[in-house]
């Protein structure tokens, strides 16, 4: 390892490109956080970043939610035709169904700050690619 390895101690944040620990940095006034294996961040980019994979998560769930629905409608559909009780499946895909829904308000509602528009008026904003 380099000289200028150091084990510092992680934050309670992960790095929105591989999700590993990320450490905190001061250099003067500018914050960074560096993960474990080198991915350096301004807290602005991180900021940024951070909603990108909060945003790609929750679509993720909500995709997730409508699969779960429409796998328990193909099995209730498939119980009923043989005659079996599909009170259990008319449950879960209606759960699953309100659930999503949620998820979809959550993800079409306006954001308080998002990130993106606090980087690009302070220091730029510089895209992450998305995990």
């Amino acid at each position: 390892m380099s000289e200028e390895y150091r084990l510092d101690r992680p934050t309670a944040l992960t790095c929105p490109e591989c999700g590993g620990a990320m450490s905190t940095e001061h250099d003067g006034t500018l914050l960074r956080y560096r993960c474990h294996i080198g991915h350096v961040l301004t807290a602005e980019t991180m900021l940024a970043a951070q909603f990108d994979v909060l945003e790609a998560k929750l679509a993720a769930c909500l995709v997730a939610l409508k699969e779960r629905a429409e796998l328990c409608r193909q099995m209730r559909e498939s119980a009923s035709q043989q005659g079996r009780d599909t009170a259990s499946l008319d449950a879960a895909h209606a759960q699953a169904l309100e659930r999503a829904e949620a998820v979809k308000a959550l993800l079409q509602s306006e954001w308080n700050e998002s990130g993106r528009l606090y980087a690009r008026q302070t220091k730029g904003f510089v895209p992450v690619p998305r995990p």
